[in-house]
């Protein structure tokens, strides 16, 4: 059975403390549900069951922040809802399974949601409280001991580079660019949201935030110091500060929801790499998609990848044999900031969205924990 992206589309990016520094995550879910099925021309009772990808399922995004959703939507009590943290890979694993579901004929028709509210939940939440116990324990650290131990992402991203002899003035250029596409970027009919905002007030409660909080520019990005270590390439401009947001796509296999789908589901790939590389397996994540779909990689004409780093972003590039150059014709979240599973999903729903009729869009989410790669072809 083929599955068809029906509906995309997604809040605006904002950063911490920011516009949307006050919404629930459960509520800021609700809206894009609703604004989805919306402009998928359907009901929500039309809808089986709801995914969400969430990286920090803890405190306001515990609990089955799925179900929870689906009942501030307004929906059917029938619904139910899931939640799935893959870490880097939530909102990609979140979108795989429903997508699933629909291929094997348990469900037509699936909502799934990528959110991330980092002013309230920030990022690394779930190891901050240790009354629970430490996560993961000591095996994972003692499996990589001897190579120097586990590394937190943005580290593992500098490490990885280091070893692809990809530098310093590489990832400036990387994020430059990245920060100047996304500000040039089209008009995507963002979802309109009321202002929440944090003590950084950058809008009055209540007034309609449209379009993404870009970040500034920065005149000489190789005069900032390194972000983590004296002798690192990181630096505040290339690394992607944690951002609010919420991103749905509106899965489908047949029905009413089908007539003016937007993209087919070509193919789906996720593995895992060493805990120490951030590229996560990433190039065997794509040639399990691109065997899935069927099609080469000489395919695909656009290409969406995750920007957590310039340094992670350059990395994936190398292994998946990609011109950095080509890849991000939009800018990614070094231009706004990168909200963890949302902007996992951004790279679907933009993706799709400026894609040409006909064009094949492969969005890729990676990270130290695992990769996944979702393949699209733009219908017309």
């Amino acid at each position: 059975m083929t599955v068809m992206l029906a509906a995309a589309c997604r809040t605006p990016f904002t950063g911490t403390d920011g516009a949307l520094a006050c919404w629930h995550p459960v509520d800021l879910s609700a809206l894009v549900m609703n604004e989805v099925v919306h402009r998928g021309g359907v009901a929500a009772e039309s809808v089986d069951e709801v995914w969400v990808g969430c990286a920090e399922p803890v405190g306001a995004q515990g609990a089955n922040m799925a179900r929870a959703a689906v009942l501030s939507a307004g929906w059917p009590d029938r619904i139910s809802g899931t939640v799935v943290d893959s870490a880097e890979m939530s909102g990609s694993a979140a979108l795989h399974a429903a997508a699933a579901a629909i291929k094997s004929g348990s469900i037509d028709t699936a909502v799934v949601i990528g959110v991330s509210l980092s002013s309230l939940v920030a990022p690394g939440a779930s190891a901050l409280g240790r009354v629970y116990g430490q996560p993961w324990g000591g095996g994972p650290t003692a499996r990589v001991e001897a190579d120097g131990g586990l590394l937190p992402p943005p580290r593992a991203a500098e490490s990885t580079a280091g070893s692809l002899g990809i530098d310093r003035a590489q990832q400036d250029l990387a994020a430059a660019r990245s920060v100047e596409r996304r500000r040039a970027a089209a008009d995507l009919r963002l979802a309109t949201v009321a202002a929440r905002p944090g003590s950084r007030l950058t809008a009055a409660r209540g007034s309609p935030i449209a379009n993404d909080e870009h970040r500034g520019a920065v005149d000489d990005p190789a005069e900032l110091p390194p972000l983590f270590v004296a002798d690192g390439t990181v630096t505040a401009f290339s690394f992607a500060p944690p951002a609010d947001g919420a991103a749905a796509l509106l899965l489908t296999g047949g029905g009413r929801a089908a007539e003016a789908a937007l993209a087919d589901l070509l193919g789906v790939g996720r593995a895992a790499g060493n805990p120490l590389d951030a590229t996560g397996g990433a190039d065997l994540a794509l040639q399990r998609a691109l065997s899935d779909a069927g099609v080469d990689q000489s395919s695909i004409a656009r290409w969406e990848i995750v920007e957590s780093t310039a340094a992670g972003f350059l990395s994936i590039c190398d292994r998946l044999e990609v011109d950095p150059a080509i890849a991000n014709r939009d800018g990614g979240a070094l231009g706004v900031g990168d909200a963890g599973a949302a902007e996992e999903l951004r790279l679907s729903v933009d993706g799709v969205l400026h894609a040409a009729p006909g064009e094949c869009v492969a969005a890729v989410s990676a990270g130290s924990t695992g990769s996944a790669v979702t393949l699209w072809r733009r219908r017309n």
